[in-house]
């Protein structure tokens, strides 16, 4: 079973929550081993610093080191004074290491089993390894072992000076190592040790429920989506999935919800499509189909007149299916746009002369506006081009009154090509104006089919105009037809 999104975000969050928690025990444990080694010693040190001071008051009563000498009790006495004691001594007594030039006798003292010893799980106690030489680094007070004691990780003797009158008489030193300097030190540093495993712990099983919750917020517009989605695939074009945030998965909601509304616009707009294409197909045939059954019964007889008329219903229908076959030529984009440039004022002035003879014959004037101070290039088919402006030319012979006036007019910009193709009254109501490019549409159904109108010549005409990378809009005419302004993008000659 392949693991879902859920699991692999769950999963992925919580590795990272665990690695993050281990890291920050491990340097959180060593941070707090290493500044509380180097507190200890900073505070060994200050002890140090105090014993130094006072040998050197007592040295200076005494003019000489003769208050140690024979009266080993005085050194215990001085780490009283800084808050130290010294085991009580254990027979029998340690000789003093060869070559140290100490005479006397040392002694040696006992300690517990948990932290006495170089070995154990704590160093001994300060005063065991606080030590006092002379000028000359002999021994005067301490345990010699602290002197003689091979490094070892890293322990280190620290040397405290004890000066007189600005020079140096002695030392107080130190032998510190990494490990608590004392039992209670000890205690608590594995005590936040102890607290620091329990919070980490703490926090993974914490980021587990926070990782599910979050993991669970997180892909609910997933979810919806998917549903929506499943919604769309049987059928459902008006599913909608609720937006709740802002953010990316919000932003990819109201794609979902443009989509779905986009889908069923065109599923609407298709079983429309097909049910204008159905009535228009069915009343020309029903006419011809009534018209050739009368003949056949007898009840009209085929005269010449009536053949014409037949023949004027199949040029309307086969003039539809026409259109429709170039509409869906272009809509299936197997018409590609060839790689040319052309004069678009030439070839607006050619389409002028072969629609001139018709608007003639029905005394509509037409005023041509083509002087231009630089050429009208741009890059196209000039056929389909032409085709554009003797369908808009012929819309307007169609539609316009008799003794009215058409008027063509093509002007150039830095950017592009304008072309106005406009005439006189009738014009088109205003909430018709957008939908004269519409498919089917006619302002006036009855006096469209009676003048020849199919409804898909001016799809047509936006078809071109769009593969031409161009737009096409309609507005009310100032001579109080109608005017359709074209615009192309202009390219160098």
């Amino acid at each position: 079973m392949r693991p879902n999104i859920f699991s692999k975000l769950f999963l992925s969050m919580l590795l990272m929550t665990v690695l993050a928690v281990l890291v920050m025990v491990v340097f959180t444990n060593w941070s707090f081993r290493t500044g509380f080694t180097d507190y200890q010693h900073s505070v060994e040190l200050d002890k140090a610093r105090k014993v130094a001071a006072l040998v050197e008051n007592r040295y200076a009563a005494q003019r000489g080191w003769g208050f140690l000498r024979g009266n080993p009790a005085v050194w215990g006495e001085l780490l009283v004074q800084i808050g130290e004691r010294l085991p009580p001594p254990a027979p029998p007594p340690r000789q003093s290491p060869p070559g140290m030039g100490f005479s006397r006798d040392l002694p040696a003292y006992s300690f517990p089993a948990s932290s006495a010893g170089r070995g154990g799980a704590y160093l001994r106690p300060l005063g065991v390894r606080m030590n006092l030489l002379d000028a000359n680094q002999q021994l005067l007070a301490g345990d010699p072992l602290n002197l003689n004691m091979p490094p070892k990780g890293r322990s280190k003797l620290e040397k405290i000076p004890v000066l007189q009158s600005g020079a140096t008489i002695g030392w107080v030193t130190v032998r510190q190592g990494r490990k608590s300097a004392d039992n209670m030190g000890g205690i608590f540093f594995e005590q936040q040790l102890h607290n620091l495993y329990i919070i980490g712990l703490f926090v993974i099983v914490l980021s587990l429920l926070a990782a599910a919750l979050l993991v669970r917020h997180f892909l609910k517009p997933v979810r919806a989506l998917m549903q929506g989605t499943q919604a769309l695939t049987t059928g459902q074009l008006g599913a909608q999935i609720e937006v709740e945030t802002e953010d990316e998965l919000g932003r990819l909601a109201q794609d979902f919800n443009k989509l779905a509304r986009t889908l069923k616009r065109q599923e609407d707009m298709r079983r429309q499509w097909l049910a204008d294409i159905s009535h228009e197909l069915r009343t020309p045939i029903a006419i011809l189909r009534s018209e050739i059954e009368a003949m056949l019964d007898g009840i009209r007889q085929p005269t010449l007149e009536r053949i014409r008329s037949l023949h004027v219903d199949v040029l309307s229908l086969g003039k539809l299916v026409d259109d429709l076959h170039q509409l869906s030529i272009s809509d299936s984009g197997e018409s590609e746009l060839p790689d040319v440039s052309v004069n678009l004022a030439d070839i607006l002035d050619d389409a002028l002369d072969t629609v001139e003879p018709h608007l003639a014959s029905k005394n509509l004037r037409l005023t041509r506006h083509l002087e231009l101070a630089k050429p009208a290039m741009i890059r196209g088919d000039a056929t389909r081009l032409h085709q554009l402006f003797t369908n808009l030319l012929a819309n307007s012979q169609r539609y316009t009154d008799a003794k009215g006036q058409v008027d063509a007019a093509i002007t150039v910009t830095n950017d592009k090509v304008i072309v106005e193709i406009q005439d006189t009254a009738p014009g088109v109501p205003d909430e018709a104006l957008p939908h004269l490019f519409d498919r089917l549409f006619r302002v006036d159904k009855s006096r469209s089919r009676s003048l020849g109108g199919s409804g898909l010549g001016l799809s047509i005409c936006k078809n071109i105009v769009e593969t031409h990378h161009g737009t096409i809009t309609a507005r009310h005419s100032s001579l109080g037809g109608v005017c359709i302004c074209m615009e192309f993008p202009l390219i160098s000659a």
